[in-house]
Order: structure tokens, then sequence, then C-alpha cells
């Protein structure tokens, strides 16, 4: 959906518009970040309504949602300033280890001397990657930027994930790449 109509509530349209805006890119979105851009284009969408512009007119001349969907990712996949530490950035990839092997989640992190990367034992369903089609998947967190996924191989694709570089936003990213191992996102290397 990407218009909104009086049987609509705006903050729904404007979440569905900008999953939508989503869809195809080589970014996964974690929920808070989509509930962000959501609120920024239902702001978006009222300040076009007070100037006589209601939001299907906005199809036609641009993708507010997918600007508003890459201005808010963008806090969470460039580089931060200030930079986070080695202690920070060691400390939320042990977030994001504790969540992804919580029962919740339920994968298998393998052992990985980088403090700032989790290898992800793979699944029946996760999409093949690798000389083999049989490597693991690698998140991790870093110093001057966001998190990311790709498979564990020598000249891997690399897909960014917007999320808070948080415990909550590890969480969110366990869950994603939960959803990436057993296959439900399809082949997000393949976009």
């Amino acid at each position: 959906m990407s218009t909104t109509d009086t049987d609509t509530d705006p903050g729904t349209a404007a979440y569905a518009a900008v999953e939508k805006a989503a869809t195809g890119l080589r970014t996964l979105y974690a929920p808070s970040v989509l509930d962000e851009a959501a609120a920024l284009l239902s702001d978006l969408w009222a300040a076009g309504e007070r100037h006589g512009v209601p939001p299907k007119e906005w199809d036609w001349a641009v993708s507010l949602a997918g600007g508003a969907l890459e201005v808010i990712a963008s806090r969470y996949t460039c580089t931060p300033d200030p930079e986070r530490t080695g202690e920070q950035v060691t400390a939320l990839c042990q977030d994001l280890v504790t969540a992804l092997t919580s029962a919740e989640i339920g994968l298998t992190v393998l052992p990985n001397p980088r403090k700032h990367q989790a290898v992800v034992g793979r699944l029946p369903e996760t999409p093949r990657g690798g000389r083999d089609g049989g490597a693991n998947l690698l998140v991790g967190i870093y110093a001057n930027g966001g998190w990311d996924v790709s498979m564990n191989a020598d000249g891997a694709t690399v897909v960014s994930i917007a999320a808070p570089a948080t415990k909550a936003g590890a969480a969110e990213v366990a869950a994603l790449v939960r959803a990436v191992a057993r296959g439900e996102l399809g082949n997000p290397f393949r976009r």
C-alpha cells in the first residue's frame, strides 16, 4: 500500500507504505526502525495535508515512504558520531550472541576469535553461500558503522541491518538473522 484512504488509520497506512518501500532493498530493517520511519512518514503526510496535498498525491512525484525509510535507516547504518569504543562493540556483540542463543531465537553461535562478529550455524533452510554452498552466517557490529550480515565466506555479499546499537537492537538483529537462517526472507544476498 502506498497511499492512505479515508478508511485507513494513517499510522497503519504509513507503516504499510514503509514496509513496501523496504522490499527488495539490500538492507534488512528492524521493526523499531520501520516504526520510526512510519512515524516520520505520517508527519510528512500531515504537513502535506496542511498545504492541501493529500497523501495519495505524493506517489506521482516522489517516494516519500522510501525517503523516510532511508533517512531513519541512515542513523543506524552510517558511521556514528562519535565512534563506539572497542569495549562497546564487544558488549553489543555479546548482547547479540545472548539473543541469538536464547530459547526464543534458538540459533547456534560457533566459536569466532573476532569480538565484533558472531558466526551463526546454518540451518537446512539457510540460503546457500560460499564455494560449496554450505557457508554459515556472519553477523557483525562495528565501531564506525552499524550491523550487517553475510555468508562466512571470502567475497560474500554483505547486507546492512538497520537496527539500533543497543541491547534491544541486538535482539531485533537476532530475530532478523533467525529469519534469514530459516529462509523466511528468501535470499537477501541476491537482491
